[in-house]
Parts: structure tokens; sequence; C-alpha cells
């Protein structure tokens, strides 16, 4: 795949889809899409707030433009030469100029000093700043129109599609469609290192040492996947949607207790859309790479070892996975300091995770 042709070809049709439709009629018809898309293969819904903040976005950026419009053609006579550059930069600082009021209003508080509020990343240890930031993105997904007509538009659709589904098919079509994600447990051909552990439980069931796999115990492996769900949601998928959805897929596939072969498709078919953005070439991604290359023949060794020549090999396989699930890691590190700012459509100075890592400059 040409990603130069593919990223030319996404970025028309959306400039035309912009022109002709508005943000709201856009994000009613892309929750219609993504509700459908829930519908036929549950995972999607972890892109909901992604879209959502990103709409949100467009939104504001479209009220700056209208305002940075009318204040250009009130000053016509008076100057003639604001530029397309200028209201752009007035769109973008518009998108932070909340927080920015906010983080200065505290950054004289007691828990927070002017040293520590003026560097870069999350305030893990301002928990004021976390509850600021917590309030500024509940107001900005349900309370701008366009977030809330997308998150409504998807439920209907999927709740309809569900319904449909459930009168013509019956309680099957719930129990395999929806309710079996969420008690799956399997651990043949699974690259995830939650396998093992998933093999022992199913022993001990078996032989009824327990009388079923704790249910806490089992959504334990949700935890990591939710915290960067959340910081890809808010931090870049109003700057740079494409590229989070595909670090969101990415981290769901690694973190994910079941990992099958098919599971490495739902983030490579979003690579075309930004790896353009990423430096591929640096010494640093080519270490990474290489690591995953050697841990997916360390576990096709093992794995072959176990399930054709009949070792007992299931430590081997899991160690494996272990090296595997690192190597995923170590390879999203890379991509995300690897992100080339300079190659996105937007401006340099709103750039990804602006949204609560924006710097407090003393006024």
């Amino acid at each position: 795949v040409n990603d130069n042709g593919t990223k030319q070809l996404f970025t028309s049709l959306q400039t035309k889809t912009k022109r002709s439709m508005s943000v709201p009629l856009r994000a009613c018809l892309a929750g219609i899409l993504h509700g459908i898309g829930i519908h036929c293969k549950l995972y999607p819904v972890i892109y909901t707030v992604s879209f959502m903040a990103n709409f949100s976005r467009q939104e504001q950026q479209q009220r700056r433009r209208c305002q940075a419009v009318s204040s250009n053609d009130n000053h016509t006579n008076s100057s003639n030469d604001a530029s397309s550059s200028t209201i752009q930069q007035q769109l973008d600082q518009g998108w932070t100029h909340t927080l920015s009021e906010q983080m200065t209003y505290f950054q004289n508080c007691m828990c927070c000093t002017p040293q520590s509020s003026s560097g870069d990343g999350f305030p893990w240890k301002h928990p004021i700043k976390i509850l600021m930031l917590a309030l500024l993105w509940i107001q900005r997904l349900f309370l701008t129109p366009s977030s809330i007509l997308f998150l409504l538009s998807s439920i209907a659709t999927m709740a309809g599609t569900t319904y449909a589904a459930i009168h013509y098919y019956g309680h099957e079509a719930l129990e395999e469609g929806l309710l079996y994600h969420f008690g799956r447990i399997d651990h043949r051909h699974n690259y995830s290192m939650y396998w093992y552990w998933i093999y022992l439980l199913r022993g001990r069931v078996a032989s009824a040492e327990v009388v079923a796999p704790s249910t806490w115990v089992g959504n334990v492996p949700l935890i990591p996947q939710i915290l960067i769900l959340g910081f890809s949601s808010l931090g870049i998928a109003p700057y740079d949607l494409s590229f989070a959805l595909f670090c969101q897929t990415f981290c769901f596939v690694a973190f994910n207790k079941v990992m099958t072969a098919q599971y490495f498709t739902w983030y490579l078919c979003l690579l075309p859309l930004c790896s353009d953005r990423i430096q591929w070439s640096s010494r640093r991604m080519l270490l990474s790479l290489g690591l995953l290359l050697l841990s997916i023949l360390t576990w096709l060794g093992s794995a072959f070892t176990l399930e054709m020549l009949g070792w007992r090999s299931h430590r081997q396989v899991w160690m494996a996975s272990v090296l595997f699930f690192a190597a995923n890691v170590n390879l999203l590190v890379a991509i995300l300091n690897g992100y080339r700012v300079d190659k996105t459509w937007r401006s340099l100075s709103d750039t990804p995770g602006e949204g609560w890592s924006q710097k407090v400059k003393a006024s």
C-alpha cells in the first residue's frame, strides 16, 4: 500500500466532507456508522471517547473560525492583511485557552509550586490540576452538541441493530455477539501473556478445586487498558485522530487477555493513515522492530514444540509470551517517541497531549 497515496486520498475525502457538512451532521452520521461497526465487531467501542473528543474540538474550531472571520470582517477597513494562518492560530489557541486559564489560576496553590507546574507531562502529583482537567474534559465531551449527537446516534444505532438481531435470531444472537466477549477465556493459540494463567485456572475449575474463576481477578487486566485508552483518547485524538486510533488499537491488542493472530490486522489496517508521521528509520525504531521479530520467532518456536511435538513446554511458551508483550510495549514507546508533529496537518503550536500537558507560563 502506498502510504502517501492513501494519506492523500483520505485527506481529500475528509476535506470534501468537511466542506459539505457541518460538524453536528458529520457527528450524527459518524455515530450511525460507529454503531453499526460496534454491532458487527465489538472492539470499536474503544474509539467512542476519541471520536467524541475530536468532534468536540472540531466544533470549537468551527466556532473560533466564525469568530475570527467575523472579527476580520469588522476590521476590513483598517487592515486587510489578516491571513488564513492568523485565523488558524487563533483557532488553535482557542482549544487550549480554557485549560491555560485554569492552570494559571491554580499554579500558586499549596500543592502546585511554580517550579513543578512549569514542566511537561501529566500532573500526577497535583490532584487539583487533575480535578480541573477532569472537569474540563467532562465539559468538552458531554456539554458539546456534536459529541452528544455522536454518542446518542452510536448508542441508538447499536441498540437498534442488536434488537433486530435478537428479534430475528433469538437469545443466541445476544449471547454469541455480545455477552460471549465479556466472559471469554481461551488459552489456545493465544499470544497474550495471560494465557498461562487462564490455562491453569481452567485446569483448577475442571478438577473441582475451585468453583469458578474470580470475577475481580479476571478484570484486573482491564485496568492498564482503561488508563492507556483514556490517555490516548483525551491527549492525542483531538489533534490526530488516525494516530490515536492506531495507538489505541495497538494497546488494546497488546494488553488483551486473548490475542490471536487475526488481532494484528486490527491495528495494521490503520497504520497507512499515520505511518508518514512516524520515524521508522531511527535506531531506536529498528531495534524495537528487531526485538519484536525476535519475540515472535521465539513464541512460534516454543508453540511448535508444545502443539506439534507434544513437549511439556508450557512455561517456555509463557516466557515467550511475556517477551512478546514487552517487545510490543517497547515498540509502542518507540512509536510515540518517534512521532513527528511537524508532519501533521495541524500547526506546531497545537501538539498532541496539549489538552492536559500545556505548560503553565507565568503571566
